[in-house]
């Protein structure tokens, strides 16, 4: 398998309206576009007549009319000439399928499985996307490095003071690559510790799962009393999807869930969950302007000098390498 023959989010189902939507994946421009009666269609942004962007067209019914000559091109690419009705022309078209508020596309004829997201007992929070500058190996290296959390995050992760107590375990399979990490939290504001029911005493615990095809991270974090094991109130699921937009530019796109102990917190979350998606959103951007300021953007591990944190990273390199690449 190739970078491109996964299944990868590449935009919000609210963003998908009348109107076609250019998108970048993997280098490739593509067009993404609504039918009137609702149907996906997902096309190299190309017309094969004479080169136009078809995103720059406009929806009939149920074909994609390019703005050029009113060629028009139904879902799996099939074209017709107005004016020479005889001339047919294929656009390339892809598989496209819509998910968890997200549309997802892969090439055809690629024998892809779509990602199974496990969101039991949780309740959606909501999506989003966020662009960053670098290749998406040193991206997934970020969100998956545990330690830089103590200085560049407000609310997920662990105290400066006491980094050196954490304990990270590593694990993986055929399949995935995880890295486990637990130890004091870092200080948070007295309102999200009565919040979260996470005391200053209490552990925090980051359970995180990397998947290759396509690349993904399902992340757990929690907090726990370390004398008994109590864990306290909230815990977060998220999934974070790394798409190559191009060689130097990847998108990451969350999905956020959250479980409750809570009385009535299927109401409460309603509150609260936009107050979360604010603050996921603060947190991100700090990663993007660590990942911006980077001195060397190569995406090799030679020469670092690399900590008991950084064990992930040559566990997900070798799999990025095998799975996700197909080399």
């Amino acid at each position: 398998m190739a970078i491109l023959d996964h299944w990868h989010p590449v935009l919000a189902s609210r963003e998908l309206r009348r109107k076609p939507v250019a998108v970048q994946l993997c280098g490739r421009n593509l067009v993404l576009f609504r039918t009137e009666s609702g149907a996906l269609g997902a096309l190299e942004d190309f017309c094969p007549h004479r080169r136009s962007k078809l995103s720059t067209g406009v929806v009939v019914g149920e074909r994609l009319r390019c703005q050029y000559h009113a060629w028009t091109f139904d879902c799996g690419g099939n074209g017709e000439s107005p004016g020479t009705p005889k001339l047919t022309a294929c656009a390339l078209s892809y598989d496209v399928r819509e998910a968890h508020e997200y549309v997802w596309v892969k090439p055809r004829g690629v024998a892809a499985e779509f990602p199974e997201l496990d969101f039991a007992g949780f309740t959606r929070i909501g999506e989003m996307r966020h662009t960053f500058p670098a290749p998406f190996e040193l991206v997934l290296d970020n969100f998956v490095d545990i330690e830089h959390t103590t200085i560049n995050h407000h609310t997920f992760g662990h105290g400066l003071d006491a980094i050196a107590a954490v304990t990270v375990q590593c694990e993986s399979d055929d399949r995935t690559a995880t890295v486990r990490s637990a130890g004091p939290t870092k200080r948070i504001p007295i309102w999200k510790a009565i919040f979260l029911g996470a005391w200053p005493s209490y552990h925090f615990h980051a359970d995180d799962v990397v998947y290759f095809s396509p690349v993904y991270v399902r992340y757990d974090h929690y907090w726990k009393r370390p004398t008994d094991g109590r864990e306290g109130l909230v815990r977060w699921r998220l999934y974070l999807f790394f798409v190559p937009i191009d060689d130097k530019t990847t998108s990451v796109v969350s999905f956020m869930y959250a479980h409750s102990r809570w009385p009535g917190a299927s109401l409460g979350w309603k509150v609260v969950g936009p107050l979360y998606l604010m603050e996921t959103d603060r947190e991100i951007r700090r990663d993007l302007q660590l990942l911006e300021n980077l001195a060397d953007k190569d995406v090799q591990l030679d020469g670092m000098k690399l900590s008991r944190f950084d064990k992930i990273l040559g566990l997900t390199r070798e799999r990025i390498d095998r799975i996700y690449r197909g080399r």
